[in-house]
């Protein structure tokens, strides 16, 4: 039998039920888009949730901080007014903070001068549900006084009872910042609601501590997680996601107009009933005609497609008169090549961001690592220290021990400043030129005499060669590689020092006989945060930048730099080469690693109570006559009465800064005879720069180690 008379009763008798079968389609496909959309919905809206949250963590955090201030342990309520009074002024959307004791009793407001009047406590549930839990508690919405506001109140617990209870009053009208940054369509409404079922905020703007419809009231009421179909305030018909926080128990829903929600439906019910009527229409239409030609190629091409799914290329053969067949078939195999190449690219991608994710995991055990055990050494050589004796032996080898691990904290804290700056483009370079071959002497000769080589055999091969470079980054480099052979060789094994000239070329090696590098570790070693295995025990550990610094600072400089290992157990040799340049005609001046300074009479201006004291000592030991202050004014004024050789001054004070400090003594008669030295944590270029300019003659960047400072006073006219 012919297949056109046999195709047209089939299209014939499958037009009933393929039309149920359309229908039966249509209303899956409505009610999948339904869900589809709701289950987005559901999910922005717990993403909308998550932000309020974290906005709300945010003034938590703030708070909490300033609740755990020492005043407030000690009882000086009015210096904890003061500091109060500070944080509130960097917090835009606070209106003030409020101490109130556990009974009830408020004791200032920092609206109010301290020690007037001050309001008495209003929300006493969210007050008391803070004291009864020791947990912070946002309150609801309030809007019976002057302007709407929220409560944030944290319980501070002193001796395992809640003794104060800090309050902070924030507009609700800060929250309609986070709505905004979710971007939604603007016929749609975003609305945060608190326990009472009122606003706090919302996007169209609506005032909050007004009453949410009744429609969303019920939804709430029924289940605190949902979606509803109901009214907005407006008269708008709309469907409505909304979760509540476990946090702060508010409920965020958007509400979603129902023209939005039903379009997407009905285009694709309209969209299916046009093409299967089309369908319908021309397989009758065209049923016959086509019989003959399109069996054979649709058997190729259905082999042909289950082929490119399986990944194999595509071969279909056709007759080479029939154009659009071969069309198809070209398009079927660029397809297939085109799924090929997608599924490796969408593999290689998935292994670079678990590698990526395996970095990030890593760095975070190793800078807590790294940080733990010096703090852990610092805590305990603390506690001897104020047990033992000064003069014992327990007392002088824990004052070694917070000497060593407080440049081992500067160190690793050191490279990630560094690092970032390099990685920014901003670090900056004093090029000179000097012997390469004296500076890695000098480093080696320091480092010796210190100590820190005398558990391996260190030798130096040095021939002279010249570079133009920054001394302070070539040490640098140098250290990390000196520093990374020392870490990784085992004791008495051997680290071979040599530099000098290639060609045009200044090379300097470093050859351990340590652990050796893995296969394909050679180029790997220079990426941030890379290293070796480790063991649990960490004991060469690190945070992987001390080579990536290395490689930066090469570069920045013009050179190169490479590693080369034999295999584990092998030792390795890294190889820094640089452009060398024609010799100086000048040697720089030895330099006096400890300097002796005469007695001054020194003034100390510093808000850090250790910090004065800790310098106040190390002075006081050198022979120096010190005053010290813990403000700028307080500064000036022992300034007036007798003016110091020395100032050492921080910039970020309480009152005035550093820079208008130095400003003023330098303008008070006399004070061109001051020697101002600048000790604070900014140490940008900028930094730099401005102190230079506000009348300082030297800038130290915190920590300064006491040689470092020993220095800077022995050269201060």
């Amino acid at each position: 039998m012919r297949l056109h008379p046999q195709l047209s009763l089939l299209v014939a008798g499958a037009v009933a039920p393929v039309l149920v079968l359309a229908v039966a389609a249509g209303v899956l496909l409505v009610r999948h888009e339904r869900q589809t959309m709701q289950s987005e919905a559901i999910g922005r809206t717990r993403s909308a949730m998550s932000a309020v949250d974290a906005e709300i963590r945010g003034h938590f955090t703030t708070l909490q901080a300033l609740a755990a201030s020492k005043t407030l342990e000690l009882g000086d309520l009015r210096a904890f007014y003061e500091e109060a009074q500070r944080v509130a002024r960097g917090q835009s959307d606070w209106l003030s903070v409020r101490l109130a004791l556990a009974t009830e009793t408020q004791v200032f407001d920092t609206s109010v001068p301290f020690g007037k009047n001050v309001p008495p406590i209003n929300d006493l549930t969210s007050f008391r549900l803070a004291v009864a839990s020791r947990q912070p508690v946002v309150s609801d919405v309030e809007s019976g006084g002057a302007r709407p506001l929220v409560r944030i109140r944290i319980p501070v617990v002193l001796d395992s009872v809640v003794r104060y209870v800090v309050t902070v009053r924030i507009v609700p009208e800060s929250f309609n910042d986070v709505l905004r940054e979710q971007r939604l369509p603007d016929n749609w409404v975003i609305a945060l609601v608190d326990r009472n079922r009122r606003f706090v905020a919302r996007i169209p703007s609506m005032p909050p501590g007004r009453p949410v419809s009744e429609t969303f009231r019920a939804a709430i009421n029924r289940s605190p997680n949902g979606w509803f179909a109901g009214t907005t305030i407006e008269g708008t018909q709309a469907y409505t996601p909304y979760v509540t926080s476990e946090l702060s128990g508010w409920v965020m829903g958007i509400a979603i107009p129902a023209a939005t929600v039903d379009a997407a439906a009905n285009r694709t019910v309209i969209g299916m009933g046009a093409g299967v009527a089309a369908a319908l229409a021309l397989a009758l239409l065209l049923g016959w005609y086509m019989a003959r030609r399109i069996a054979a190629p649709v058997t190729h091409l259905a082999a042909a497609t289950e082929a490119m799914g399986q990944g194999k290329d595509v071969r279909v053969p056709y007759p080479s008169r029939i154009d659009e067949i071969a069309q198809l078939h070209d398009a079927l195999r660029t397809a297939a090549a085109a799924v090929r190449e997608r599924s490796a690219l969408q593999e290689r991608e998935k292994a670079a961001l678990q590698a990526a994710d395996r970095a990030k995991d890593e760095f975070l055990a190793m800078l807590s690592h790294e940080l733990r055990n010096p703090l852990a050494a610092l805590t305990a050589a603390a506690h001897v220290v104020k047990l033992a004796q000064p003069g014992s032996e327990a007392a002088v080898k824990a004052r070694a021990v917070i000497e060593r691990q407080t440049k081992h904290m500067a160190r690793l804290i050191g490279d990630l400043l560094d690092i970032s700056r390099v990685a920014m483009g901003k670090a900056a370079m004093e090029r000179e030129r000097f012997n390469l071959a004296k500076v890695v002497a000098d480093v080696i000769n320091v480092w010796r005499a210190s100590g820190r080589l005398e558990r391996h055999f260190v030798s130096l091969g040095a021939s002279a060669v010249w570079v133009d470079a920054d001394r302070a980054r070539i040490e640098q480099v140098f250290s990390n590689l000196l520093d990374n052979a020392l870490k990784f060789t085992p004791p008495g094994k051997r680290v071979n020092v040599s530099v000098g000239p290639e060609r045009d070329q200044a090379v300097l090696r470093v050859t351990d006989e340590g652990e050796g590098l893995a296969p394909g570790m050679n180029e790997r070693m220079f990426d941030l945060f890379v290293q070796g295995e480790r063991g649990l025990d960490r004991a060469a550990g690190g945070l992987g930048v001390g080579l990536a610094l290395v490689k930066r600072l090469t570069e920045m400089h013009g050179g190169r730099v490479t590693a080369a290992s034999g295999g584990p157990g092998a030792g390795t040799t890294f190889t820094v080469t640089l452009p060398s340049v024609l010799p100086s005609t000048e040697e720089a001046a030895p330099f006096d690693n400890a300097p002796r300074v005469a007695a001054r009479q020194v003034l100390i201006v510093e808000d850090n109570d250790d910090t004065r004291a800790m310098l106040h000592e190390a002075l006081v030991f050198g022979g120096h006559d010190v005053r010290e202050a813990r403000d700028g004014t307080s500064g000036l004024a022992l300034a007036a009465e007798r003016a110091p050789d020395i100032a050492l001054i921080d910039i970020g004070l309480p009152d005035l800064d550093g820079y208008e400090v130095a400003r003023r003594l330098r303008a008070a008669p006399g004070g061109r005879n001051i020697g101002l030295v600048a000790i604070t944590g900014y140490g940008q270029p900028e930094d730099q720069k401005r102190a230079f300019e506000a009348g300082f003659d030297a800038h130290l960047t915190k920590p300064v180690a006491p040689e470092r400072l020993k220095q800077v006073m022995a050269g201060l006219r």
